[in-house]
């Protein structure tokens, strides 16, 4: 694809990429982007910094977010863009107390093997993440000499299936895309061949999503051509981007000038 103008698919640091907002918008404008979007996963710290740098660096910015959702017990992310980001923090927030109350069951599980574990010390461990998972009480029982290893505590205590494991709340494609519209966003399906999401496809086009993430390092000519024909049929907007996580050479993908006039029409009357 030529003439590539807007990655609108990137992560920082604020979730599992490598680079900061900073170092991400020199390199797009390196490159010759001019319209990016942040969308770190499950995550809103990369918004003030994103909208600093992209005048600093005169680029266009979209605020974005990448939900981790379920369907059919497969993993399905969803896309969100939009400008309402303040409702959208309060939801990721009540998500976020979800995932730290399933960690104090872990930790009250726990009790009944003589393993005590202080909140303080996971606050601590988790100081740079977005929220408290697994890795950090796995870190806090090593340091605390109660297990070896991350491996022992996982295989023994709180893998999954194991004695002290408590089942994640999962969230729906249809409740994700619900939020979002909630809050006047627009829902896009990334990368449909990951997880062979492409195969229930039309059902996911039933949730109300108002676009397909066509253009994308893991989409052959082939998937491009499906997923552009599956677009129109449905009245959805395509759109694109790198996925890039700061591993290795960025490569330039993304939309067109025209792919991303249609994006922008549907962004400037939110």
């Amino acid at each position: 694809m030529n003439n590539i103008v807007a990655d609108l698919h990137i992560h920082s640091i604020f979730s599992d990429g490598k680079l900061s907002v900073e170092e991400i918008c020199k390199l797009l404008k390196i490159k010759g982007i001019k319209y990016f979007s942040i969308t770190d996963h499950d995550s809103i710290r990369s918004f003030e910094e994103a909208k600093n740098n992209a005048e600093k660096f005169d680029l266009g910015y979209f605020p974005g977010i990448e939900f981790s959702t379920v369907h059919k017990q497969r993993q399905v992310h969803i896309l969100f863009y939009g400008k309402k980001v303040e409702g959208i923090a309060k939801e990721l927030e009540i998500r976020k107390n979800d995932r730290f109350l399933r960690i104090l069951k872990m930790v009250d599980l726990l009790k009944d093997f003589n393993i005590t574990i202080d909140k303080e010390d996971l606050f601590f461990e988790a100081k740079d993440s977005e929220s408290i998972g697994r890795p950090h009480l796995a870190r806090v029982m090593v340091k605390r000499g109660f297990v070896s290893s991350l491996k022992e505590a996982f295989e023994k205590y709180i893998g999954d299936d194991k004695p002290c494991y408590v089942p994640k709340k999962e969230f729906s494609v249809k409740e994700t895309v619900d939020m979002i519209h909630k809050y006047e966003g627009i829902a896009v399906l990334a990368h449909p061949y990951e997880n062979n999401v492409v195969e229930f496809m039309d059902e996911i086009i039933g949730t109300g999503i108002d676009g397909i993430e066509v253009f994308s390092p893991k989409n052959n000519q082939f998937n491009i051509d499906f997923l552009n024909e599956k677009a129109f049929k449905n009245s959805l907007i395509v759109t694109g981007g790198s996925d890039f996580h700061g591993d290795g050479e960025y490569q330039k993908y993304g939309l067109n000038e025209s792919n991303f006039e249609q994006f922008y029409n549907i962004w400037r009357n939110l």
